[in-house]
């Protein structure tokens, strides 16, 4: 009988630091899989004194139509040729390099972008599949700590 108790408290113990690691654990993935679902956003003053003139922004793979290049003397109150320049007609852009040209304008230009970070998941069932893994993760450690200690329970 007296070997039973004790076995029974060693499974509980067991159980009992299972559940502890295991939740300790659930904060960390879950921090992992937010990161790799959030776009980022960047922001750079860059100064051309000539034409043509190419830049390489900090941060590479740009999201597709979230680059604007702002005016800096303007503070955002420009309109037309002057504030906002226009894609493929004032500069071009390489999104996947983060490679910046100026097509025949100078001066000091704001840009604004969002970005893929390193840790991004590109594709829409990726980031889908891992919202699902601290769920699984979550169940499958109170499934497996309940069954063996509800099966060493039952062997006494």
């Amino acid at each position: 009988m007296k070997g039973k108790k004790g076995q029974t408290a060693t499974i509980i113990t067991s159980g009992v630091i299972a559940i502890i690691v295991g939740v300790a654990m659930i904060p960390v993935l879950a921090s992992l899989i937010d990161e790799a679902q959030v776009l980022k956003g960047g922001d750079e003053q860059l100064t051309n004194t000539g034409f043509n003139h190419t830049f390489t922004l900090s941060n590479d793979d740009i999201v597709a139509g979230t680059l604007t290049v702002l005016n800096s003397t303007c503070d955002g109150i420009c309109t037309g040729r002057n504030g906002t320049l226009v894609d493929d007609a004032e500069f071009s852009f390489n999104e996947r390099s983060g490679v910046l040209v100026m097509l025949n304008r100078t001066g000091t230009w704001n840009t604004s972008y969002s970005y893929e970070p390193d840790t991004y998941v590109d594709s829409a069932t990726g980031r889908t599949v891992i919202k699902t893994v601290t769920l699984m993760y979550a169940v499958a450690l109170i499934v497996i700590t309940v069954s063996v200690i509800g099966i060493n329970l039952m062997r006494q």
